[in-house]
């Protein structure tokens, strides 16, 4: 999971029901992730320990990390959490989560499954975990705490 998704659930206190819904997967951070997040403890913010707490940290391995190392001078564009979250998704088979659509590009390009923010909501209401009006109670305190917008929220409710 990409640092924006975990915090935007940790943000609003919905890390568990995240958890619930990927309870037969292991959702795990890296070490540039997890770095990431020091940083926003460093600046005051609490939420980084929610996650910290509950999520584990998978370190890359010689090979994910050479990998990661000649793809922080050839995709610059892409930040250090991304970067290793992607190599290491890559070598395992793992699923990548992101709201940034230039990530979610190149990790399905290199064969990587990605999720969305809009497929995690969607599924919160195909799997019965939430119910229609809770998912969009979900969408309104995400848009709030996380000061976004999240686009084609329509999408998410279609043929369900």
């Amino acid at each position: 999971m990409d640092t924006d998704i975990v915090s935007a659930f940790a943000k609003i206190g919905r890390l568990n029901q995240l958890k619930k819904l990927f309870s037969h997967h292991q959702l795990v951070i890296t070490p540039m992730i997890y770095e990431e997040l020091a940083v926003s403890l460093e600046y005051g913010y609490s939420f980084p320990k929610d996650i910290i707490g509950q999520l584990n940290i998978v370190s890359p391995t010689d090979e994910e990390e050479h990998e990661y190392h000649r793809l922080l001078t050839s995709k610059r564009a892409l930040g250090k959490g991304e970067l290793e979250a992607i190599c290491i998704c890559t070598k395992r088979s793992g699923f990548f989560s992101s709201m940034d659509s230039a990530a979610l590009k190149y990790a399905e390009t290199n064969g990587v499954v990605t999720l969305t923010l809009h497929s995690i909501l969607r599924s919160f209401l195909v799997s019965g975990l939430l119910s229609r009006t809770s998912v969009k109670s979900l969408i309104r305190d995400i848009e709030e705490k996380d000061h976004m917008e999240i686009a084609d929220v329509d999408l998410i409710f279609d043929d369900v």
